[in-house]
C-alpha cells in the first residue's frame, strides 16, 4: 500500500524500488475512565513505590522520571500525551527498539492548577544515553544502526494517506514543531501554508522578503513522502550498549507522520553541529542536503513559534 501521492522517501534509496508495507495497527487512545483510574494508580501507588525503590536500591531519582522495580519506569510532566505511548508501541511493531507502553494516567480537572501532571508507565530500556558516552563510542557503528532504524520506520505507508498528522491521526506536537500542537494538514501544501501564516510571509518587509523568497523556493521542491518520524532523534534520546550499538530509542513525544526530510533536516537546522551534521551528512549520506538548506530559511521565519 502506498500513500495517495505514491511518493517514496529519499532515504533509504532501496525503498525507491520496493512497495511500502501496510502500517501495523495503531493503538487507540484510552477512555476517560481508564485514564482517571490509571492516574490514581500512578499517583498514589507507583510514585510512592518509586521513592521506596530508589532509596532501597540507591537509584538516583529525577524530577519527572520515576524508576520502578521489574524493569518499569513512570514518566510525568505537563506536556505528556498518550500519543507518545501509542508511538512507542507502533515503533516496536516496526522493529525499532523502543519502550513498551503500558498505561497512561490523566488527572481530573480539579488538579488543573496544581503540580500534578499526566503520567505514562512504560518499560525501561537497557544501556546508556549516547549523549553521556558520545566521545567514547564508534560513531560509524551508531551511524549504521540509526540508518537501519530509519529504514525500518520508513518501510511502512502512512495509514492516513497524505495528511501530515500525529501518530493517531490527530495534531502534531513536539519541541521542534512551530505552533505545537499543530493542526492536521490535509497534505504537504497545507502544511506549508501553516508555516506561511506563522512566519507572516505576507506582512514582511525589507531583508525578510529575501528570506521568504528562499523559503518559498524550498516549498516549491517536489513533494515529499509522509513517513513515521521520531521527531527529536538526538543523542539524549538514544541508548547504546557497551559495544556502542544502539539498543534503544525513547522520548517519542514528537513522533508523527511528517515529510521525510523532517527527521534529518529539522534536527540539523535546530540542533546544529556536530549532531545535525552527523545526521545530515553521515546517517543519510547527504540525501537531504538541499532540504536542510531550504528549511534553514523556513526556520528563520518560524522559530519564534516554537513554544513546546
Amino acid at each position: 500500500m502506498l500513500p495517495v501521492s505514491g511518493v517514496k522517501p529519499l532515504f533509504p534509496p532501496a525503498l525507491l524500488q520496493k512497495n511500502l508495507l501496510p502500517c501495523p495497527l495503531v493503538g487507540r487512545l484510552s477512555s476517560t475512565l481508564t485514564k482517571r483510574i490509571c492516574f490514581y494508580i500512578h499517583e498514589w501507588l507507583l510514585i510512592p513505590l518509586s521513592t521506596w525503590y530508589c532509596r532501597m536500591s540507591g537509584v538516583q531519582m529525577q524530577p519527572s522520571v520515576f524508576p520502578l522495580p521489574f524493569g518499569l519506569v513512570l514518566k510525568r510532566n505537563p506536556r505528556l500525551r498518550e500519543q507518545e505511548g501509542l508511538a512507542m508501541n507502533l515503533a516496536r511493531a516496526m522493529g525499532v527498539p523502543a519502550p513498551r507502553f503500558i498505561s497512561f494516567g490523566e488527572p481530573p480537572a480539579c488538579y488543573k492548577d496544581s503540580f500534578v501532571f499526566p503520567s505514562l508507565l512504560m518499560t525501561q530500556l537497557p544501556g546508556t544515553e549516547l549523549d553521556a558516552v558520545i566521545d567514547h563510542v564508534d560513531l560509524e557503528v551508531v551511524r549504521e544502526d540509526l540508518a537501519h532504524t530509519l529504514s525500518l520506520m520508513r518501510r511502512f505507508a502512512s495509514p492516513w494517506g497524505e495528511p501530515i498528522c500525529g501518530v493517531d491521526g490527530g495534531p502534531v506536537a513536539g519541541p521542534l514543531v512551530p505552533g505545537s500542537p499543530l493542526p492536521i494538514s490535509a497534505d504537504e501544501a497545507a502544511f506549508q501554508q501553516l508555516f506561511r501564516v506563522m512566519g507572516n510571509f505576507t506582512g514582511a518587509t525589507g531583508r525578510t522578503r529575501d528570506v521568504i523568497a528562499l523559503a518559498e523556493k524550498f516549498f516549491a521542491r517536489p513533494p515529499h513522502a509522509i513517513v513515521f518520524t521520531h521527531g527529536d532523534l538526538n543523542p539524549h534520546n538514544i541508548m547504546v550498549n557497551t559495544d556502542g550499538h544502539v539498543c534503544g530509542i525513547f522520548d517519542w513525544e514528537a513522533a508523527a507522520w511528517l515529510p521525510d526530510y523532517w527527521e534529518v533536516s529539522v534536527t540539523a537546522v535546530y540542533r546544529g553541529r556536530p549532531w545535525g551534521e552527523f545526521m545530515d551528512e553521515k546517517v543519510t549520506s547527504g540525501l537531504y542536503a538541499e532540504d536542510t538548506k531550504g528549511y534553514r530559511h523556513v526556520f528563520a521565519l518560524t522559530q519564534d513559534a516554537l513554544s513546546f
